[in-house]
Order: C-alpha cells, then structure tokens, then sequence
C-alpha cells in the first residue's frame, strides 16, 4: 500500500489543506497566549509584590515570539508540504511548546502556579491529529517535564522562584500528591480523547466506504445512461425516419384519423430523441471538464443569441423579455455549446412556464472576476417542497406538468452539471404563483475558484429562501 494511503487511513478526519488550517489556528492562539502571559506579568510586577523572574520571563516569550514567526515564515514560503511534513511540522509544533511551556511554569513559581494545567490542551490536540499510541507518547513526555521540573526544584538542582511565600515545592507529600493527580489526569484525558477519535475515525471509514459505493454506482448509471442511449437512438431515428417518410409521401392518401396516430407517433419519437440527447449530453458532461477545450467564450454574446431566439416564442405569448446586461464583457475558456444549453434551458423554460403578459428578465454582471447571471420570471414558481428536488435526474414539479404534460426532467439537471464543470453554482429563489429567480455565479479565473464559497457566502449551492 503506498504511503498516502497509509497516512489516509490513519488520519481519515485530516487533509494537508485541515493541518495547515489547524497550524494556522495555533499560530494565532499562541499569539494571543503570548500577550495574555506578558500582560499578567506586568499586572502581576506592578500591582503585586511579588518577586519573580520577569525579564527572565519576559526572554521566554521574546524567545517564543521569534519562534512563532518562524512557523508562520514557514507556512508563507513553504505552501506545498506533503502530509507527511505537516504531520512531522505539527509534532516539532507541539513539543517545541511544551518545553516553552515547562520553562515559563518554572520561572513563574512552579507547581505554585496553576498554569500547568494549560498542558492538558496539547494532550487534546495531539490525541485529536496524531494516531494509535503516539498521543500517550506526548503524555509521557508532558508528566516527565513536569515531574523533572517538580523533583529539580525540590532538590534544589534549580531556584524556586516562589509565589505565594509558602515551601510548598518542598513538602514531599504534596508534591507527589499533585504529581499523581497531574499523571492520572494527563492519562485519562489521553485516553478519553483517543478513544474518542477512533470512534470518529472508524466512523470516517465506514463514510469513507459508502461514499467509494455510492461513487461506483454513480458511475455504473452513467456508463448505463451512454450504453442505452447509443442503443435505443437509432431504432429511434429509424422508426422516426419510417414514420415521417409514410407521412410526406402517404399523408394525403391516408384517411385523418389514421393520420393523426402517425403524426403523434412521429412526435412522440421526436421527444424520445430528445431525450435521448439529454442523457447523453448529461453522461458526457459527467466525465467531461471545460479544462480540454481552449475556445475562448464570452458570455454575454451566447447570452444575448439565446435571448434573440427566444424573443420569437416569446412574442406569441405577449411575454416581454428584458436584459440588463453589463457592458463588461465576461469570458472564460469553455465550449460555446456548453453555455448554449445553460441559457436557451434557464431562459426557455422562464417563458415556457411563465404566464400571458409575464415578464423575462435577464441580468448579467461581473463582481470580483466572478459572473453573476441572473434569471427571473413571473412565471408559476416552483412549490416548495420542490425546490430542493428541482436539479434531480427527471424530477418534474406538479404544476410544471400541468402546464407542459411532456418533458424530460433532465434540463435543469444538465445545467447544473455543466455549471458545477466550471467551477461555478447555481441557486433557485421561487414562490408559488410568483415567480422564479435562477442565479448563475462563474469564476472567470481558475485561480478563483476557491474564493467562490466566499463570495456566496451561502453554506450550498441550493438556496430555496425567498429574498425580503
């Protein structure tokens, strides 16, 4: 098994880009554990009498600020760790700061000052990231600094430097009564947290297993979807060909009623090609990323083409079509035939579900290298509890159908597949009997993608609540 594997089957909750999110967290605690201590000291040296060590003190959080410089000079410059590294980096992390941690406790009274407690929080974080038994390791090794420090001030190997004026580091029976009591407390909360994680763990397994399933079956629908599409289209086009050929040159031999059967059975062969198409075109899309293709595509044109082709239907309907498109030109690297189907699906069906005398309007604006398309209509809406069905493989609403008897339920489902392709989103807005609002967001730079999440600021990519 190779090393990623490994490495991913005993860190399933972890990932390069989680470990430099939690490295980064660390850096940030420890800039405010830094200034939280130096600002107890100078309450504690100007408003207390007492006699501590501060610039001793105070060269241990220099020491430990240059330290935290490094790891964040380390986290800027060095941005392509391999999981190994992250995991080796976030160790050295860790025992770097239980040795900082052991001398400050030591110059600011010992096993006097409560602060050692404050180890207990790299026991949870080393149970939480490292595996197996390498948590009880940082156990051992946190009750070994600290007993070290306890036993070398008791004997007198290094001062004491006292807190509240008592000999408390000098009384045998309270020292090991601590002792003990930080062990069993170090161990236990060791043991909780492992046991804890491999509970979680297992449980990522087990996802992790589904979700290989899950991915399987996907993948044999797709494989399904192309064998039978590519099967059934050309008896398809066959039987349509044969009916449309006794049409042209039968028809006016033929008595009406017969006629029609034909007629209708020429149109319902047309609608299965359709769907046909879809399929094809949803499978291929699956597999497909816009990446190999090196077409230059500029939105607004295909935008403005599909609206010209729908002008005509809508016009038979007194539907008005509006656009409201920026004078800034988006463009991306794509298929033109890609963002033809995105359009002419959105916007044909704002006028095919839309009401007499409804309005289409089309907006079209870039925000921070981000295209926004947006598409409304005052049309029949979608109901609610639709709203989250709408994008699924031959989903149709109840009123959609009453309005339109047959259709192929993939549209909307294609449309989603080619946005999610480009790195992008869509989202609904619907009421019933109101309206509905079709959002379109596509990153104009590879390089923008991630920020896309950002710019949402939506925790998905379906949002079914209606904007006051």
């Amino acid at each position: 098994m190779e090393l990623h594997h490994i490495l991913a089957d005993r860190f399933p909750f972890l990932s390069i880009g989680i470990l430099q999110s939690r490295l980064s967290w660390s850096i940030r605690l420890r800039w405010l554990a830094i200034i939280g201590f130096f600002l107890a000291t100078l309450v504690t040296k100007y408003f207390f009498d007492l006699s501590l060590p501060f610039h001793l003190i105070w060269q241990a959080l220099l020491l430990l600020t240059v330290v935290n410089l490094g790891y964040l000079f380390i986290l800027k410059v060095f941005k392509e760790f391999t999981f190994f590294y992250e995991i080796l980096f976030l160790t050295l992390h860790i025992i770097i700061d239980l040795i900082v941690l052991t001398v400050l406790i030591h110059l600011s009274g010992g096993i006097e000052n409560p602060v050692y407690l404050f180890y207990i929080f790299h026991i949870v974080l080393s149970s939480i990231v490292l595996p197996r038994w390498y948590p009880y390791i940082i156990a051992t090794f946190v009750i070994a600094l600290f007993s070290s420090l306890v036993y070398s001030e008791y004997s007198a190997f290094i001062p004491h430097y006292c807190v509240f004026q008592t000999n408390a580091h000098e009384n045998i029976a309270l020292t090991s009564l601590i002792l003990s009591i930080f062990a069993v407390t170090i161990y236990i909360t060791t043991y909780i947290c492992t046991n804890f994680m491999k509970i979680f763990r297992q449980s990522k397994r087990e996802i992790d297993v589904l979700n290989r399933k899950l991915v399987k079956a996907d993948q044999q629908k797709t494989q399904f979807f192309q064998y039978t599409s590519h099967e059934l289209k050309s008896p398809i086009i066959a039987i349509k060909s044969s009916l449309d050929g006794v049409i042209a040159n039968y028809g006016d031999k033929i008595e009406e009623r017969p006629l029609n059967v034909l007629k209708r059975a020429s149109a319902r062969s047309t609608q299965m090609l359709d769907i046909i198409k879809e399929l094809l075109d949803l499978s291929r899309n699956r597999t497909l990323k816009p990446q190999v293709y090196k077409e230059k595509i500029e939105i607004n044109k295909i935008l403005k083409a599909v609206i010209e082709n729908e002008k005509s239907v809508a016009s038979s309907r007194n539907i008005q079509i509006h656009a409201e498109i920026d004078a800034q030109e988006p463009s991306l690297i794509g298929q033109v035939s890609d963002f033809e189907k995105i359009f002419s699906n959105l916007i044909g069906n704002a006028v095919r579900y839309n009401k007499e005398n409804g309005q289409v309007t089309i907006k079209s604006k870039v925000n921070n290298k981000i295209a926004v398309i947006e598409i409304t209509d005052s049309g029949i809406g979608i109901p609610e509890k639709d709203l989250e069905n709408i994008f699924a493989e031959f989903y149709r609403s109840e009123n959609a159908k009453k309005i339109v008897n047959f259709g192929t339920g993939l549209g909307l489902s294609l449309v989603k597949q080619i946005i999610e392709n480009y790195g992008g989103s869509i989202e609904v807005l619907s009421k019933l009997d109101e309206g509905t609002i079709f959002k379109i967001y596509l990153p104009l730079d590879g390089n923008e993608k991630c920020k896309l999440a950002d710019f949402l600021k939506i925790p998905g990519s379906l949002c079914t609540v209606w904007p006051h």
